[in-house]
């Protein structure tokens, strides 16, 4: 593959796996893999085995060293398909977005990576079927520990999904289909954890955590056509409107907790979680931190209905009357619960009793998102 192509593949292609990514100039490489993970949490890579240049490329948050096997991977399949000649732009296109699905199911494990693999396709083929007109949610589990001592291809799990009773059986958050390695069925899990409160994952999702560990991998198809992958004990990738999306947790809580300028941690990772649970939820949200020194300049642009704490509502009246604003005369006198109770505050009363006095980090995970999704709330 040449420089040019393999720059092409990687603004085409990769960019759908890490949008803020960034190539620069040609430089030069000594190694024999594809790519190489830097100190500096960039990437080298090159297109030809045998080249003796590539690029660097990084993005906004370091790369991982999963994210260099994946990629390791990925130009390995795609430098394949590039030895083939005559194929027309449209079939080379899916087989490169299909080097994706196994550079993923390979990274994710060496031993079941086929199942894996498999397993993508046919839950997102399952992505298109109803049942009884609603959509189906599913969930398998891919287990690297175990081979069934009883196979028969009737019990292998593709040719399963594709009878019709199989729409009825899992719901990919509390019970799911666990296969060995090669995809042969093992049995039906029920979960009897409760969620997670700090899980890396959408809260709704957190329960499979504790099963998801070094050796087991756990696919859902969500209701919205979503595939989401879970391994180590966390959401390591989804799959949503066609695009891949890595997950480096603790990379982006840690840029979080070094833009805030705030000491505790648990505050930058309670900030990641309500956005990451947010992104999977139909609300939307916005959450904004500001600089102790910025909280009066901001509070001009907020207005007093909306404010839910009583040391912001005392620095809101004082600007209302510097401001000679015409509502002062009316609250000047009122205590902040008198100021609460008052008919037109029935938001603010109410999201100050959920809240009760506790930091954004204290509050219940569920509360957070929930939260963030009303105006004016955060």
């Amino acid at each position: 593959m040449t420089l040019v192509r393999l720059k092409e593949i990687l603004l085409n292609y990769v960019t759908f796996l890490y949008p803020t990514i960034k190539v620069s100039d040609e430089i030069d490489m000594a190694i024999q893999d594809y790519t190489e993970l830097m100190d500096d949490g960039s990437i080298n890579i090159r297109g030809d085995i045998h080249s003796l240049k590539g690029f660097k490329i990084k993005i906004e948050q370091p790369f991982v060293p999963e994210d260099n096997n994946l990629l390791n991977h990925f130009i390995t399949e795609v430098n394949i398909f590039e030895g083939y000649t005559n194929l027309s732009r449209e079939y080379m296109d899916n087989l490169i977005q299909s080097a994706l699905d196994h550079a993923i199911a390979s990274t994710l494990s060496s031993i079941s990576n086929i199942t894996v693999s498999k397993t993508i396709n046919a839950l997102g083929s399952f992505a298109e079927r109803t049942y009884e007109g609603r959509k189906i949610q599913y969930g398998i589990i891919i287990n690297d520990k175990i081979k069934s001592d009883s196979r028969s291809t009737n019990i292998y799990f593709s040719d399963f999904l594709e009878s019709s009773y199989s729409a009825v059986l899992t719901n990919g958050s509390e019970s799911f289909i666990e296969v060995d390695s090669d995809g042969y069925i093992i049995r039906y899990l029920q979960l009897n954890t409760e969620k997670i409160e700090n899980g890396l994952a959408p809260y709704d999702y957190t329960r499979i955590l504790e099963y998801a560990g070094d050796d087991t991998i756990a696919v859902i198809l969500s209701t919205k056509g979503e595939l989401l992958i879970f391994h180590n004990n966390e959401l390591k990738y989804t799959k949503r409107g066609g695009r891949w999306n890595p997950y480096s947790h603790e990379s982006v809580i840690q840029i979080i907790h070094e833009r805030s300028e705030n000491d505790n941690r648990l505050f930058a990772k309670a900030v990641y979680l309500t956005a990451l649970d947010v992104s999977f939820s139909s609300t939307g949200g916005i959450i904004s931190f500001l600089d102790e020194n910025k909280v009066e300049k901001a509070l001009k642009y907020i207005n007093i209905h909306d404010i839910v704490n009583e040391r912001y509502f005392d620095l809101k009246r004082g600007q209302m009357a510097e401001n000679n604003d015409p509502e002062y005369d009316e609250i000047k006198n009122l205590t902040f619960d008198e100021f609460l109770k008052r008919k037109e505050n029935g938001k603010s009363c109410v999201l100050n009793r959920m809240i009760d006095g506790r930091k954004f980090f204290k509050l219940y995970r569920k509360l957070r998102s929930e939260l963030v999704g009303i105006d004016g709330a955060t």
